[in-house]
């Protein structure tokens, strides 16, 4: 082998040695690999994909078994189908059809303070918001998303698998199970109690929102309703204003970075420019990301912010594509605000009940 070439592998052998390093190309690898075969193949909401697996990989855990895979598949597509079915023939009758959504919140919310796998539920949430909505305008469209979730769901694990294929981890460094799809439930389980109060805050933020969206039919603005429900899971905004307005900067700090992507998209607009920028992003993102910098957790949301913005971007298509991907930005940080002031309220009304008592 030439001097210049073993140098060149040595000192990649060397970087792929260090596991934080391992982790940020394997990141960077998996989000660009999932989103070009989320958009290359073609479906509802794409840009859900590269989200997934970011939650996938963002996590020290170890590459997910096929048994993992598959127990988080099935239970999509059961929900999925049931989805369709119930809004299919109990959506005329709405204020039951209102109720059974309130149920199937509960139980989401409930279960996911219990220890249920967070990525499941996670998805089956975005299933309970968006199939309903979509079936308001027309069932054919809930169809759409009811497949598309399912069919998004196995490309993020087929990305996922085929990062740890081509980046795995060293036998010296293995991977430790703090996430991922065969994390282990809590041995503990917070009380019913615990689990109710949980449930019962994140409905009392969501809830309104989606009554909203249901009787204005706001099919078109749906990602915002989605990206609420995913803002009202994190630990940070559930924590209340002091803690969520923290978060709002991650936020901004996304929107900004989407902004100067779907410029540099503009000047150069190809797949190829959308795969580079989004690898490039990721890198960047997952360097801090995978730090012990106190807005680690900032970046984290913020990065699933540019998917979003950016992923919308992409579908946007007519002469007023730019002024809608503004329009979407400025409705994703009302979003954001609401979420957060809505948390910090409930945290005010809290904070005042106990001293009065």
């Amino acid at each position: 082998m030439p001097p210049d070439v073993a140098a060149r592998a040595s000192s990649v052998g060397g970087l792929l040695s260090d596991v934080r390093s391992l982790r940020v190309l394997r990141f960077a690898v998996g989000i660009t690999l999932s989103t070009a075969l989320a958009y290359l193949i073609g479906f509802e909401l794409p840009f859900l994909v590269p989200i997934l697996v970011a939650m996938l990989l963002g996590a020290p855990a170890p590459r997910p078994s096929f048994r993992a895979g598959v127990a988080f598949v099935a239970p999509i597509a059961v929900a999925a189908f049931l989805g369709v079915l119930l809004t299919r023939y109990l959506l005329p009758y709405r204020i039951m059809f209102l109720l059974i959504e309130f149920l199937v919140l509960w139980l989401i919310f409930y279960g996911l303070a219990g220890g249920a796998a967070p990525l499941r539920m996670v998805w089956l949430l975005i299933a309970a918001l968006l199939i309903p909505l979509m079936g308001t305008a027309s069932i054919g469209l809930s169809v759409g998303i009811a497949l598309g979730l399912v069919e998004g769901a196995i490309i993020a694990l087929v990305s996922t698998w085929l990062s740890f294929g081509l980046l795995p981890d060293s036998p010296e460094h293995p991977a430790t199970v703090t996430g991922g799809l065969d994390a282990k439930p809590a041995k503990q389980v917070p009380p019913p109690e615990a689990r109710a109060a949980f449930a019962r805050r994140s409905l009392v933020v969501l809830y309104p929102l989606m009554l909203l969206f249901f009787v204005m039919g706001w099919t078109d603005q749906a990602v915002v309703l989605l990206f609420a429900a995913l803002l009202s899971l994190l630990p940070s905004f559930a924590a209340g204003w002091k803690v969520g307005k923290n978060m709002i900067v991650g936020n901004l700090i996304g929107g900004v970075v989407a902004i100067v992507f779907y410029q540099l998209l503009l000047v150069w607009p190809s797949i190829n420019a959308f795969l580079l920028l989004t690898f490039l992003s990721a890198l960047i993102f997952a360097e801090v990301i995978f730090s012990d910098r106190p807005v680690a957790p900032l970046f984290k949301t913020g990065f699933n912010t540019v998917l979003l913005l950016v992923g919308m971007s992409v579908t946007i298509v007519g002469t007023d594509a730019s002024s809608k991907f503004y329009t979407r930005i400025a409705q994703i940080m009302l979003a954001v605000i609401y979420v957060a002031a809505a948390f910090g309220w409930l945290e005010f009304l809290e904070r005042k009940r106990m001293t009065t008592e």
